[in-house]
């Protein structure tokens, strides 16, 4: 039974890869023995999961006396011990921390002495000041011995190793869409080490884009090495590196995109990164109008698919296979509605519309929205939405949306699926 609930409180502590970046500025944990009490000290206070591992100067006792405030209530605590080695897993509903301290226990027998302590993980509750289900690891934390805030018990003979302060190590994710596959050099990395990663397309299959992005969102800078290898320097928090695939001509399964087709690339580029599929099974529909639930839930996919509370829209029911991308962008400032309380689903989005959508996505991404075209040279420049001004020059001057001809922009013109995906692949590359 113990080695089953310590694959389980184990397996909750791997669970989290997400890793708030207030946590890079915040004291290293350390560890306080005093006889044979055991606290971690300088816990970030949202924490409610701990792993780490002691390693004593000879074999390891077979258990570990828990304190009841980390093994009774909401609380698990289990210990598991192997050679020299002594791991203890603790996982609570509640906060673990009391001022930035936590009380773990004492062990069984005395007589040892603490060579070093590794492997330290950390889980956030869901709270600002530690993430939502973040996990951060350090490595060489620091033993310091003297009277703990825990309390202390007599007996035993313990010595501190030290080998300097923690050093946080921060979680490398992978999302790789249809068509192949990613390898990366570490799962968790410290700031300022490179990163390598490798892009395997399947056969028949071609890499379309690989970006790096922070757990704020913010852009990660990559270097192509050549061959499918890039590499990157880790910033201090989590980060997720992502890779759209592409099939390779005459690869695609639509039998109204011709070879020849001017959108053809584009739906090769959005079909091999799963942000839209056919219509029909062997149609793609390139001339199909597109409606702004159909935009907001393809840049819910390209986000990752994230979670999202109700929307507060009336025209969006619950089950509506677009309501958490609408309840997500909406609460991100990606999209407002078409007059109050209203989103408009079903309506087809005119070209401003789905401007005014990727400016405001642009901005939610943390990306450089300085560059605007003059948008005066269009003899239909007028009929711009208000609103839209902004976004229209940006998309504009930044090859995003082109006129329709060498004079006029249709700002409420419907968009076509072909246009969308042209739109989207233009976007992908530019972020």
């Amino acid at each position: 039974m113990k080695r089953i609930l310590s694959a389980l409180l184990a397996g909750a502590l791997a669970a989290a890869v997400l890793v708030c970046p207030a946590l890079a500025d915040d004291p290293a944990p350390w560890l306080q023995v005093s006889g044979r009490s055991v606290s971690l000290q300088d816990v970030p206070e949202r924490c409610s999961g701990i792993q780490l591992t002691l390693t004593l100067n000879k074999e390891a006792p077979s258990s570990f006396s828990f304190n009841r405030a980390v093994s009774s209530g909401d609380a698990h605590a289990v210990c598991t011990a192997a050679g020299k080695e002594l791991t203890l897993y603790v996982t609570s509903k509640g906060l673990l921390s009391q001022n930035g301290s936590v009380s773990l226990g004492s062990l069984a027998d005395a007589g040892f002495t603490v060579q070093s302590v590794s492997g330290l993980k950390l889980i956030g509750m869901d709270s600002a000041g530690f993430g939502s289900g973040g996990t951060v690891t350090y490595d060489n934390v620091e033993v310091k011995s003297g009277a703990s805030q825990g309390g202390s018990s007599s007996g035993g003979s313990w010595g501190g190793g030290s080998s300097g302060g923690g050093v946080a190590r921060y979680p490398v994710g992978t999302a790789a869409g249809s068509g192949g596959s990613l390898q990366i050099s570490s799962t968790h990395a410290a700031q300022g080490e490179t990163v390598t990663v490798t892009a395997t397309p399947d056969a028949g299959w071609l890499l379309s884009s690989l970006t790096v992005t922070g757990s704020g969102g913010q852009g990660v800078s990559a270097a192509s090495l050549g061959g499918g290898k890039w590499s990157f320097t880790m910033p201090g928090c989590a980060v997720t590196v992502s890779a759209a695939f592409s099939p390779a001509q005459g690869s695609l399964p639509f039998n109204d995109v011709g070879q020849d087709d001017w959108f053809r690339e584009a739906v090769a580029y959005v079909y091999g990164a799963g942000l839209m599929n056919g219509t029909d099974p062997g149609r793609f529909g390139p001339e199909d109008t597109t409606t702004r639930g159909m935009i907001v839930t393809i840049l819910h996919r390209y986000e990752g698919a994230p979670g999202a509370g109700a929307s507060s829209f009336r025209d969006v029911a619950p089950d509506a296979y677009y309501a958490v991308p609408v309840a997500w962008a909406a609460g991100n400032g990606v999209v407002n509605g078409v007059e109050p309380g209203l989103f408009g689903p079903e309506q087809l989005i005119t070209r401003e519309q789905m401007a005014a959508i990727l400016y405001r996505y642009a901005q939610h991404k943390g990306m450089d929205v300085s560059r605007k075209a003059d948008l005066s040279a269009y003899a239909d420049a007028g009929q711009v939405s208000a609103y839209a001004g902004d976004a229209m020059a940006w998309a504009v001057g930044t090859g995003l949306i082109t006129g329709v001809d060498s004079r006029t922009l249709q700002p409420g013109g419907s968009a076509t699926r072909a246009q969308v995906a042209t739109i989207l692949m233009r976007f992908c590359k530019l972020a």
